[in-house]
């Protein structure tokens, strides 16, 4: 793509910061660019003038040019790199705060309690098993997603009970630093993320079979809380059409995640579905971790200061849940 004048590199910086997560295709964003470019050479003005703010840009292109399948594509059911890159967050952050309540509690050295040891890897295990598992019931396979929580489950009460067996008291390695202790446990989360972003774009599956696109199809409803009979109800439209056509379920319908997404934000009840669920979620997480934080004390002396935090992101998700309420905006 050719450069963009001196004068305007701040503006097309912001306006591809804003078009960041708004589901515009790459190759669609690149020849929008390339439009506005060309304008601007021609009217040999700055972008500023000629196009005025270039958020407010942003947001009406974006609302044009988004594509359902490009939402498929880069959500938590689109892919391996989706996934991939929510697994490398979970990782790091709950590293992160391990590594904050060890300096806390012990200094800048720890014994490794092998019982600790495995308590804390069966708490990892249920954060990353549950990223897989919304993962695989995002991208309709329900069944896959049921079967993941199941193992994940599995595998972190096997360690917390071979934890309680063993008891405290057995030492793995004394007087860690706990700089090495951190370096330890932020490479997996940090391997994840460069590994996520060094593979290459996900592609939507393009050749499917009839009985596996309407299984998919089918979960793909359910993902979006799309009420059961409601679902059913669209399952046998399809399958009715199909009957009287020649073609496949994919070239007559397109992607089957992309027809579910369109389908549930049509459906009101499971539009309020995935807001009281975004909403509770995100309000009720934090107000937990705050309670488990007073409860145990875990901070120490930021024990009071952390559950004012917590109480505060729970108040903003809460507003910011508030504010979207599908209700108010059928108004």
């Amino acid at each position: 793509m050719r450069a963009w004048p001196v004068v305007d590199q701040k503006w097309v910086e912001r306006y591809r910061m804003s078009m960041v997560g708004k589901h515009v295709p790459a190759l669609t964003l690149e020849e929008r660019e390339r439009e506005l470019l060309d304008a601007v050479r021609e009217a040999e003005v700055p972008a500023t003038e000629l196009f005025g703010d270039a958020g407010e840009l942003a947001a009406e292109d974006a609302t044009e040019l988004a594509t359902v399948d490009e939402a498929v594509r880069a959500s938590l059911g689109g892919g391996l790199r989706p996934a991939l890159r929510e697994v490398g967050h979970t990782l790091v952050g709950i590293a992160a705060v391990a590594v904050l309540l060890v300096i806390i509690r012990h200094g800048w050295s720890v014994d490794i309690d092998i019982a600790h040891a495995l308590v804390a890897a069966g708490v990892l295990i249920v954060f990353v098993g549950w990223v897989v598992t919304r993962a695989l019931f995002s991208s309709g396979r329900s069944i896959s997603a049921a079967g993941a929580l199941v193992f994940a489950a599995a595998i972190a009460i096997a360690g917390i009970v071979a934890a309680a067996n063993l008891g405290s008291g057995h030492i793995a390695a004394h007087n860690v630093p706990v700089p090495l202790l951190a370096l330890v446990v932020l490479t997996p989360g940090i391997v994840a993320l460069v590994v996520a972003g060094r593979m290459p774009q996900p592609a939507l599956r393009e050749s499917w079979d009839d009985a596996r696109w309407l299984d998919r199809f089918r979960g793909g409803l359910r993902s979006r809380l799309m009420p059961a009979g409601t679902a059913r109800g669209h399952v046998a439209e399809i399958e009715q059409a199909l009957g009287s056509r020649r073609t496949s379920a994919y070239e007559e319908f397109g992607h089957p995640l992309a027809l579910a997404r369109e389908l549930a934000a049509a459906d009101q009840v499971a539009r309020a579905r995935r807001w009281w669920a975004s909403t509770i979620a995100g309000t009720g997480a934090p107000l937990v971790i705050a309670a488990l934080v007073l409860a145990n004390q875990s901070w120490g002396t930021l024990t009071i200061p952390v559950a004012v935090v917590l109480a505060a992101v729970a108040a903003l998700a809460l507003g910011l849940g508030w504010g979207r309420r599908p209700w108010a905006k059928a108004q």
